[in-house]
């Protein structure tokens, strides 16, 4: 019997191909033959381990994990596999955020909600990326659907070299607002810059809002006229795409992570601010009041003003500010490697213990 992990895409820098790589190496640790298929594979992941799926030469014997992420041509692959699977749902965006912006995205997740349930009529045991994922599971008829958390290592984060040129320029007295994410409209980077907006002319001119991540053309357009209609071109910089080491110099020079995104299965970047100590501040949408928890301040809405006051308060009062870091300890020993793979060896036993029943 093997442990057969199976995505329809592995790329360099995406969070769900790396997740499958760690818990492919939790199982190895457990003592399970293992195996990674892909059905697309970047090539720049250098990792032997990993195989695309002309290779797949799974049996009865062996239990498959899917990972699924959005709609695609391969899941009706998965969903006619001869053998009943496990599935992890990393969360699909709900399809009414990229209506008019972008089709093709609009019409993946319409197909890949269409596509989930007929997956998980051929599921026996599912994870999901958080509670609010596995609600979803269940109301597909999924009986055992358990949350296993993204696997966050912050030695493999805190090690990481400082980029000197970012550090010294960005690190000059400015309060540094960062938000990190996918450059698309939900993700909501137009609030932020509304917020700071508010935040420079009624609270504090030195103010800088820091954009990390890859940008959709059409909304980094929206983007740059919004800075350059508010004159803010000093107050706002555009990272685009960064390497590891780049973003981890990011959050070494941030003095809080902002988050208003309007969806999320999980949000690894709340997670990764708490490891550099840093105060998040994010907007109560789906799976981000649960991966927060009680390490940051949640957010019921997105108003400029009265986001940016809430900011200014926070950081402003020492009693809250010592509260909010004991918090992120407290978080972040929840979501240790050491808790994520007790909880992947009692689930594992589990499955591995209903396997039989489950394919005859």
């Amino acid at each position: 019997m093997r442990l057969i992990q199976i995505a329809h895409a592995l790329t360099l820098h995406d969070g769900a191909s790396k997740f499958v790589q760690k818990l492919d190496g939790m199982f190895q640790k457990l003592g399970y033959d293992t195996e990674i298929f892909a059905h697309k594979l970047d090539e720049r992941i250098q990792n032997d381990h990993i195989q695309t799926m002309d290779k797949f030469d799974g049996t009865a014997e062996d239990i498959v994990i899917y990972h699924m992420t959005t709609g695609t041509s391969f899941n009706k692959w998965v969903a006619n596999y001869p053998h009943r699977i496990v599935l992890y749902y990393h969360n699909i965006t709900p399809a009414k955020f990229f209506f008019g912006n972008a089709w093709g995205s609009w019409l993946k997740c319409i197909q890949g909600r269409r596509q989930l349930k007929s997956i998980v009529k051929n599921t026996f045991y599912a994870w999901g990326a958080s509670e609010y994922s596995c609600e979803e599971l269940r109301a597909l008829g999924i009986r055992e659907a358990k949350p296993l958390a993204a696997i966050v290592e912050p030695e493999k984060f805190l090690e990481r070299p400082l980029v000197q040129a970012i550090y010294d320029k960005y690190h000059d007295g400015k309060l540094n607002l960062l938000i990190v994410g996918r450059g698309v409209p939900h993700k909501k980077q137009d609030e932020a810059i509304e917020i700071v907006r508010y935040y420079k002319e009624h609270i504090n001119p030195k103010v800088r809002l820091i954009i990390v991540g890859n940008m959709k053309p059409s909304f980094a357009k929206k983007l740059h006229r919004m800075v350059e209609q508010y004159k803010m071109q000093n107050d706002v910089v555009f990272a685009g795409s960064v390497s590891n080491d780049e973003l981890c110099t990011w959050y070494r020079v941030a003095d809080a992570l902002l988050c208003l995104s309007e969806h999320e299965g999980f949000c690894v970047p709340l997670v990764e601010a708490m490891v550099f100590d840093k105060p998040v501040f994010a907007y109560a949408a789906a799976a981000v009041p649960e991966t927060v928890g009680r390490a940051g301040v949640i957010l019921s809405d997105k108003d400029p003003e009265k986001t940016a006051r809430i900011i200014h308060a926070t950081l402003e009062d020492e009693a809250v500010m010592k509260q909010l870091a004991e918090e992120r300890c407290c978080r972040l020993k929840e979501l240790s490697y050491e808790n994520i793979f007790a909880q992947v060896k009692q689930d594992i036993a589990h499955i591995v213990s209903r396997w039989g029943e489950n394919n005859k």
